[in-house]
């Protein structure tokens, strides 16, 4: 750059070396603001989750509503004060309303499509049930939990034992759990494959799970095929064998707060 032609020029100097300078200063000075705004943002939600699993209600519902008034795109925060709120007692309907706020800012928020589906589940609404944990596992195949209650709405609710297996035999190798043999075994029966019934029952006698094997066994030995239920509910266990099907999230076990910041606040 010549600079006796700017120096001619007193308007154009001004604008090339005070100007400019100064706008690319400021610009450099609002981005490190912003980015101290997002650490600040991001502890207020580890926060927010820690006061959860510490039954903190309350204080996490304040900081829920703190980084939604800071961040109103902020998806993950709708989805914690849903579960909040519902571990509080509170409003139900204000529960649906932030999930499916959550759902509808991020619509890959897996978690949030998942306790919807149990939130209907409780309440017997076995289609939305079923909607929102297909949902759930059309954005991660991976979610155990989902696709262990379509397991159970299939078996219990949709007489399609062949389905639930399938879904049985993805979470299978995830979750270790005694259950899901038991489901299986019902399953087995269900479509008449009996000998594949008794190696369940064979795997729970050798788990030590002589309660459900029992039960297995008698629902074998007392009928010629299993006539799984059509119409169940969430509340109350005799609809549903040992009591087993979709959990809702309760303080002790919650559900979806494995979730954490996906990319940046600045994303939302």
């Amino acid at each position: 750059m010549r600079l006796q032609p700017l120096l001619l020029q007193p308007r154009k100097f001004f604008l090339t070396f005070f100007i400019l300078p100064l706008g690319v200063i400021f610009s450099i000075f609002f981005a490190r603001g912003a980015y101290a705004q997002m650490d600040v943002l991001k502890g207020m939600y580890e926060r927010a989750v820690n006061d959860y699993n510490d039954r903190h209600f309350d204080q996490a519902m304040d900081l829920y509503r703190k980084i939604i008034k800071a961040a109103p795109g902020f998806a993950p925060a709708y989805n914690g004060m849903a579960l909040a709120n519902q571990a509080a007692s509170g409003d139900e309907n204000k529960t649906i309303e932030y999930l499916k706020t959550a759902v509808s800012l991020d619509p890959k928020l897996a978690q949030a499509y998942d306790n919807l589906g149990r939130i209907y589940y409780d309440r017997q609404d076995i289609d939305h049930a079923q909607e929102y944990f297909e949902k759930a596992l059309a954005v991660d195949g991976s979610l155990t939990s989902a696709s262990l209650s379509l397991a159970w709405i299939y078996l219990l609710a949709r007489s399609k034992p062949d389905v639930a297996l399938k879904y049985f035999k993805m979470v299978l190798p995830h979750i270790q759990d005694p259950k899901i043999y038991y489901g299986m075994g019902l399953a087995y029966f269900s479509s008449n494959q009996r000998v594949r019934a008794m190696d369940m029952i064979t795997k729970l006698y050798q788990l030590g799970q002589d309660d459900l094997a029992g039960r297995l066994e008698k629902s074998m030995r007392d009928n010629s095929y299993v006539n799984t239920p059509t119409d169940i509910s969430a509340s109350n266990p005799s609809s549903t064998p040992a009591g087993l099907g979709p959990l809702p999230a309760t303080p002790d076990k919650p559900t979806g707060m494995e979730v954490r910041l996906r990319g940046k606040l600045s994303d939302y």
